[in-house]
């Protein structure tokens, strides 16, 4: 999994969240993420919890890069989440393309606005999604669906404004077909085809 601009993201949220916490009451937890799906049509990216899915519908062009022949070359990261009083989702999808790359590779890379970093030596790009948080209780992981080696957490900041009532959290709308395969809407749902990079938080 990736790890973008960890320090660059810290630095430019650290001012708002503070501000924020003026506010409101914030309480960081850590999300134990089981897999990182895409739908068929490429319109949700979908992060499947231990305790809550997240279901991404505002990615910008991501669709169409993780349809481009950049992809088994990138890397993702998903480092933060923001949810709000109504459960909306703020993330940061952070890819990184590390290694020599061809004169078309690059041209591509300028095209979708990645930035070169000297060190490591490697092109990366955040990319601000928008989603709605569910709860995961009562899913169960197919075990069909391979586990990641090792942990991935991503940290979570639930926002609890002082006089407004959470709203409900609804159940996931992710379903497990008869053939194993996992749904939203209707539409099948595939493993996001990119190395994942260990979180920092």
């Amino acid at each position: 999994m990736m790890a973008l601009p960890a320090l660059a993201l810290s630095a430019c949220a650290t001012p708002a969240l503070f501000k924020q916490s003026q506010a409101d009451n914030i309480v960081y937890y850590d999300e134990n993420a089981q897999g990182f799906f895409v739908t068929a049509d490429g319109k949700n990216l979908v992060v499947l919890g231990k305790d809550y899915h997240y279901v991404m519908d505002d990615l910008g062009n991501l669709p169409l890069l993780l349809k481009s022949s950049l992809k088994p070359r990138l890397q993702a990261s998903f480092d933060y989440f923001s949810v709000s009083t109504k459960n909306k989702v703020d993330g940061y999808v952070n890819l990184t393309l590390t290694g020599e790359v061809s004169d078309t590779e690059r041209k591509s890379l300028l095209d979708e606005k990645f930035q070169y970093d000297n060190y490591p030596g490697s092109w990366k790009k955040t990319y601000h999604a928008h989603g709605t948080r569910y709860s995961a209780k009562g899913f169960e992981m197919p075990a069909s669906i391979g586990k990641f080696n090792q942990p991935y957490t991503i940290r979570v900041a639930e926002h609890h404004s002082p006089g407004l009532k959470r709203a409900i959290i609804l159940l996931t709308p992710v379903t497990l077909a008869v053939d194993g395969v996992l749904v939203l809407g209707g539409i099948v749902m595939f493993p996001l085809a990119v190395g994942v990079l260990a979180a920092t938080h």
